[in-house]
């Protein structure tokens, strides 16, 4: 089978390319030719140049395809109302739908965010049924995946497409191309932060989302969404076991709300000033004073995805972020 895969450069494309070969797949990649990602060097994939947002390349992608793997997404959250990330997240997508409908290709699989449902405690994690929460967070990121969400889920029912949406939780791994929320986290913890935020999330290995995703296309039911998670893990015992793999000192207290906030308000400001994007800033403040827990479980039953061992996701990560800074 002859598949199109948007965002292959990304850390999830990048485990999706190279699992989709070793499964006997051929690979054809849209790729910006402005920005060549180095993490597809040396695979056998045919790359052709475009982007989801302009819609001739992306009609003329899909010729002789069979399936869509749609990974190209935007989740930076510096600026955090930037009109250029809604229209990677959500315009791209609706470019890609159009082109599909146009080119005959019916099979897609959309790759979203677990951002896109609401996120719960420990005892009662978030689910594919919870109620969207990012509202509050006032994000473009998180707004603009839900609505692209909201778009495949229509042409689903439509039957214009047969789509199946995946939404992976917080992703490390091998094969990070350097731009990654997970690479932003390994950077703030080998800085030694001496303290961690009150909040939590649940974190997937790359490797194991990417196998998520593949089991989609034939195990997926049309229209439906599956969240690609593993571990719920607060702060405190995830900066832990980071720094231990990084051989930095563990942080050690508590960091309060307030001084999260304080830190966040002030990156924020200097950012401004600046021109420069902050390390730490009020939109990261508030996402890391919130428990973002969710539920694998129906994508544990009906995909049959991997969970693997914390310890053995967190070493994988820490050996590529290692590799690729010396």
């Amino acid at each position: 089978m002859k598949v199109l895969v948007t965002g292959a450069g990304s850390l999830l494309g990048g485990n999706l390319v190279r699992l989709l070969l070793e499964n006997g797949f051929t690979v054809r990649a849209l790729v910006d030719p402005r920005h060549e990602p180095a993490n597809l060097d040396g695979l056998q994939i045919e790359k052709v140049p475009g982007d989801t947002l302009d819609p001739e390349s992306t009609q003329d992608a899909l010729s002789g395809i069979q399936a869509v793997f749609h990974c190209a997404y935007a989740t930076v959250l510096m600026p955090p109302r930037a009109g250029w990330i809604q229209a990677v997240n959500y315009q791209g997508t609706q470019n890609l739908l159009m082109s599909m409908s146009r080119a005959g290709v019916e099979d897609l699989v959309h790759v979203g965010s677990a951002s896109s449902f609401g996120f719960g405690t420990m005892d009662e994690p978030g689910t594919e049924e919870s109620p969207y929460a990012g509202e509050q967070f006032r994000l473009a990121c998180f707004d603009s995946m839900r609505r692209a969400q909201e778009l495949v889920e229509l042409y689903s029912q439509d039957g214009r497409i047969r789509g199946v949406i995946v939404n992976p939780t917080f992703m490390v791994g091998l094969y990070d191309p350097g731009d990654s929320p997970g690479r932003e986290y390994l950077d703030y913890i080998k800085s030694r932060p001496g303290r961690y935020p009150s909040g939590g999330l649940n974190l997937i290995g790359a490797a194991d989302a990417a196998a998520g995703v593949l089991k989609a296309l034939g195990r997926g039911k049309h229209g439906r969404c599956y969240i690609l998670g593993n571990h719920n893990i607060d702060h405190r015992e995830l900066s832990g076991r980071f720094a231990n793999a990084l051989g930095v000192p563990r942080p050690i207290g508590l960091m309060g709300d307030r001084e999260v906030l304080g830190r966040g308000l002030a990156g924020t400001l200097f950012g401004r000033l600046s021109g420069r994007k902050p390390a730490f800033s009020i939109e990261t403040a508030r996402l890391a004073r919130t428990t973002f827990y969710y539920s694998s479980a129906r994508a544990v039953s009906e995909l049959d995805l991997p969970q693997s061992p914390l310890d053995t996701v967190i070493e994988d990560a820490c050996r590529w972020y290692a590799d690729k800074r010396r």
